[in-house]
């Protein structure tokens, strides 16, 4: 049998041990102590190593652990001292004790059943019972799990009998004696896992994503070092988002004027000459922008042309004409706009202004083109 230190102490990070037996192939190690933890519970194995060899997974046999190595274990060689990765034992030991509290609150505060946990690489997962949680619930529950977390609240493991343990979260379904971790107050589960003395250790917990599996609801949820890393990864991806947004933009921007020229170009081509032989384009739209602005500087672009577009938003006017009318827009528009009581004014070949009123413009339009 061989006995599980971190079942007592999850900061044992450097421990003593003997060799009970070793693979012929040097390869899979029995010791008589160990802190490595295996994979277990949703919680994966520890790393580090055994006098100069690395761990490379830590297996559960019943009573013993298997250590597997990466190099073969010296035969001659009869005790190890073994090393766990601190980073890797310190981020599961946040992870899961991050589980518990927030297993707790869901199930204390909002009704929801934890059924199973993962312990993910890049993210946790805990799927909760009943599904149908709203967006605005978990943004609910993860305002109550930080503030519980921020009670720095004492973590306790104990031992009890299967038969006398009271008040567990989950019952556990496992005879004999239990191992119970508490978070005071608030949670009693039975777990072998490791976990943190206090839920301040934890630092924050951020919720992520949701997705409905079978029967319940899978929630994603990092803590700890992993919160400030998401937190980056998903403004770096608003501000890649905003960028190829404004990219878009501009190019929808740039292919709306070109479009206007072209259109600009058309209408003069269908266009018959008046009788003052003037190419004459006189429309009312409910507003004037740069897509208008543009095909008007295409349309009196060509020799004839002149243009009186308006628009109901701002009672706005624009008046253009080509060089060879003799026309100076400028000098023509503004005291008419002046006279009505509006505002305006431009060079020879262009320009705009705005009337009181909407229904001003009929009349002034007339005066320009008389």
């Amino acid at each position: 049998m061989t006995e599980r230190l971190y079942y007592h102490d999850a900061y044992l990070l450097d421990f003593q041990a003997q060799v009970q037996t070793c693979s012929p192939d040097g390869l899979r190690l029995i010791l008589d102590r160990t802190a490595f933890y295996p994979t277990s519970g949703g919680q994966p194995h520890d790393l580090g190593t055994l006098g100069d060899h690395c761990v490379v997974d830590v297996i559960d046999e019943g009573d013993e652990i298997v250590h597997l190595l990466d190099s073969p274990w010296p035969s001659s060689t009869t005790s190890a001292r073994g090393l766990i990765d601190v980073p890797r034992r310190l981020d599961h030991m946040r992870q899961h004790t991050a589980q518990h509290l927030l297993s707790a609150v869901m199930a204390e505060d909002f009704g929801l059943a934890t059924v199973s946990f993962h312990l993910g690489a890049a993210a946790s997962t805990v799927d909760v019972e009943p599904a149908a949680v709203s967006p605005a619930t978990l943004l609910q529950i993860e305002r109550r799990v930080n503030e519980r977390l921020r009670e720095n609240l004492s973590i306790n493991v104990s031992y009890e009998s299967a038969a006398d343990a009271q008040g567990l979260r989950k019952e556990s379904g496992r005879q004999g004696m239990l191992r119970i971790v508490s978070i005071a107050s608030l949670d009693r589960s039975a777990c072998g896992g490791t976990h943190l003395r206090h839920t301040g250790e934890i630092g924050m917990i951020l919720l992520g994503g949701t997705e409905k599996v079978r029967q319940a609801l899978r929630m994603e949820f990092v803590a700890g070092d992993r919160v400030l890393p998401r937190i980056r990864q998903s403004m770096q991806a608003e501000a890649e988002l905003r960028a190829r947004l404004a990219d878009t933009d501009k190019s929808r921007k740039k292919l709306t004027i070109e479009l206007a020229e072209a259109s600009g170009q058309l209408r003069f081509a269908a266009a018959q000459p008046d009788a003052q032989g003037r190419v004459l384009w006189r429309e009312e739209f409910p507003e004037l922008d740069d897509a208008l602005r543009a095909g008007v500087a295409a349309f009196v672009a060509n020799p004839g042309a002149v243009a009186v577009l308006t628009g109901r938003s701002g009672a706005a006017v624009l008046f253009a004409a080509h060089p060879s009318l003799g026309i100076d827009c400028g000098k023509c528009l503004k005291p008419l706009l002046d006279a009505a009581g509006g505002r305006g004014g431009g060079s020879p070949r262009m320009a705009q202004g705005g009337l009181p009123e909407a229904a001003m413009l009929s009349a002034l339009v007339d005066q320009l083109l008389a």
